[in-house]
């Protein structure tokens, strides 16, 4: 995988179509992650520089990930997720792959399996969030990334971030 930055959504596809590769994730104006092949981001990398993209910076992970690459995931993951018991979320849950909300467990199984092969969509997702009236987002775990993207996406919300249990007490007892 690899972030692409300052290279807009319409022009990485159509590198993308002419490398065999995908956009993997959205995430915020001017920074989106390609991925495929080892041997066609290379070539995608390369093709997005010659087009505009001020940065490109390979992402070290195992996997293809958010492409048709990923097919053997669902295949492997799609008995164990269709055994398990979900019940309905009691506050809609928004998808990554279409940024709209799931509202029944049988969305929530079906968009578990479809993510692994299909784009994440957080701009979108965050954007949808701010337009439904959230102000507020909390980033569970070590790190600020998606608070970072989220304060690009919108500058008028609020973010919180949990990666130890000092944080979580002090959201549940703010200091004065």
């Amino acid at each position: 995988m690899v972030a692409i930055i300052g290279l807009d959504e319409a022009s990485l596809a159509e590198v993308c179509d002419e490398t065999d590769t995908r956009i993997a994730n959205i995430n915020c104006p001017g920074q989106l992650v390609i991925s495929g092949a080892k041997e066609n981001l290379t070539q995608a990398a390369d093709l997005a520089k010659t087009r505009g993209a001020h940065r490109i910076i390979p992402l070290s992970v195992s996997g293809a990930f958010h492409t048709p690459l990923m097919q053997s995931a669902v295949d492997g993951m799609s008995e164990i997720v269709a055994a398990l018991s979900f019940h309905k979320p009691v506050i809609p849950i928004i998808a990554n792959t279409t940024a709209q909300p799931l509202t029944t467990a049988e969305q929530v199984k079906t968009e578990l399996l479809r993510q692994l092969c299909n784009s994440v969509q957080w701009q979108r997702s965050v954007e949808y969030m701010v337009n439904d009236g959230v102000s507020t987002f909390i980033e569970i775990g070590p790190g600020k990334v998606l608070s970072g993207l989220i304060k690009r996406i919108d500058q008028n919300v609020k973010t919180l971030n949990i990666g130890d249990i000092n944080a979580v007490k002090n959201i549940i007892n703010p200091s004065p």
